[in-house]
């Protein structure tokens, strides 16, 4: 990636913001859902290659950000994996820390739970029981995500009334309380939609090709 973002290089790579490739990043990591989600179970030798897309990226857009001074907020991909380091050490003290000893007795849910403590407490400006959920999220995943934070918080769900002249309004309410509904029964939304139209697709087809 340095050869191709140097003189010399490749024009198009060079010629790339984050902005640009923002939509390659999301591309590829949708084909790692697809890898994970195969039919006959995750497809290891294309997980591998999906995987591979989105290092690639990662990489894009990490040695863009190592274009820009450091006094200016710029970062290689060393202080991203840095990073990423240290975060793991400091939200698993069970393992890396003083409480290594108590480790067997944890729970994965007090694991869990202990993680998301030092998560909040790492990130003190998020004081919104709403903070920290991606607004970019597919909606039935960004619904999905919102409802977690609110039972999480213990805030009943406060919903917008429904214009029952407005169709988009009544719409959104209807598929608003069928991802209520999923989560209660412990159903991924996303995935089971996501399913559920791969099974039309993959129907449509057969039928098409018996006509």
């Amino acid at each position: 990636m340095n050869t191709l973002r140097s003189p010399g290089g490749c024009s198009w790579t060079v010629a790339q913001t984050h902005e640009s490739i923002m939509h390659y990043l999301v591309e590829e990591t949708y084909e790692v859902v697809e890898a994970v989600e195969s039919p006959g179970g995750v497809n290891l030798p294309l997980l591998r290659e999906e995987l591979g897309d989105v290092l690639l990226n990662v990489i894009f857009h990490a040695r863009m950000a190592a274009e820009i001074p450091s006094d200016q907020g710029g970062f290689d991909i060393n202080d991203v994996v840095e990073g990423l380091s240290q975060k793991l050490i400091r939200r698993n003290p069970h393992v890396f820390g003083s409480a290594q000893d108590t480790a067997s007795q944890l729970s994965a849910q007090e694991i869990y739970d202990a993680w998301d403590e030092l998560k909040k407490s790492e990130k003190p400006e998020r004081t919104g029981i709403f903070d920290g959920v991606p607004p970019h999220l597919p909606a039935l995943a960004f619904t999905d995500k919102a409802l977690s934070k609110a039972t999480a918080a213990d805030v009943p769900v406060q919903l917008p009334d429904a214009d029952e002249a407005d169709t988009e309004s009544v719409w959104a309410a209807t598929v608003f309380a069928l991802v209520q509904e999923a989560r209660a029964q412990g159903i991924d939304p996303e995935k089971a939609l996501r399913n559920y139209t791969k099974e039309m697709m993959r129907l449509s087809e057969d039928r098409r090709d018996l006509e």
